[in-house]
């Protein structure tokens, strides 16, 4: 089921070009910044980063693919100095929209999909250590805020939320980072 989503995806966004406008276009974009969970006894943060392509379809409306990693997160638990950690990485496939603001060089992002995620947690206390893996899918969404240099390099900031559930509870991620993003 993942794999044929992932592979929907994928076809989805290579069909793209078909529906190319005037002001369109080809984009990778990254960022970098700080993954937070404050959720299941965890509360923690480590670096997250993010890399993808996408395709504007309409001048300030497209659909993007892409890695995002959201790092390894973790607490001491006060039972016996023992440690719990999850580390979760994944797919994303979604949408993303600007509003640029007049002709100064701001814009205003938002954007919104499906990360499939996978997920590795570990539970250690002394010398016995348990392992989970665990894969699904959920949504995610951001918003965001930049300056575009000229049509093909801008950079901003932006906060995206992913909530990673798996039927029996979930982590939420908060990601504050900073994008750039360089066009074809």
């Amino acid at each position: 089921m993942r794999t044929a989503a992932i592979l929907l995806a994928l076809s989805g966004a290579l069909a793209l070009p078909t529906l190319a406008l005037a002001d369109s276009g080809l984009y990778i974009d990254g960022a970098i910044g700080q993954a937070s969970v404050d959720d299941a006894g965890i509360d923690d943060n480590d670096t997250a980063f993010r890399l993808g392509v996408g395709w504007r379809f309409l001048e300030n409306f497209g659909a993007e693919i892409g890695f995002q990693d959201l790092g390894e997160v973790g607490e001491e638990v006060a039972i016996g100095g023992a440690t719990a950690e999850v580390d979760a990485d994944g797919f994303y496939a979604g949408v993303a929209g600007r509003i640029p603001l007049q002709d100064s060089g701001f814009f205003l992002a938002a954007r919104a999909g499906v990360y499939f995620w996978d997920a590795t947690g570990r539970f250690r206390q002394g010398t016995t250590s348990v392992r989970l893996e665990e894969s699904d899918n959920d949504f995610y969404v951001g918003v965001g805020a930049g300056y575009d240099f000229n049509e093909q390099f801008g950079i901003g900031v932006g906060y995206d939320r992913y909530q990673l559930d798996n039927g029996q509870g979930d982590f939420n991620y908060g990601v504050l980072a900073l994008n750039g993003e360089v066009r074809f």
